[in-house]
């Protein structure tokens, strides 16, 4: 499992993870400026976005290949 130090983003919503050495578990869930309220841990939250993220690049890239075969293949 990947630790992330940074913000993730996954739609319309933003992840801050908490500072590695703070008194809480949990980070920060934002939506439009304002925090949404976590019933979970961070660290949940952080898996959970990181999974999504990896799906996000894995179908976006396999999305472009796709395009890339249509787009060369010959007309009909």
């Amino acid at each position: 499992m990947t630790k992330a130090t940074g913000s993730m983003r996954l739609g319309s919503y933003t992840y801050l993870p908490a500072p590695p050495r703070a008194d809480t578990a949990k980070g920060i869930l934002m939506k439009g400026g304002l925090p949404v309220t976590l019933e979970v841990t961070g660290e949940i939250v952080q898996d959970f976005m990181e999974a999504m993220s990896a799906l996000e690049r894995d179908l976006s890239r396999r999305w472009r290949a796709a395009e890339s075969w249509f787009c060369e293949s010959p007309a009909e």
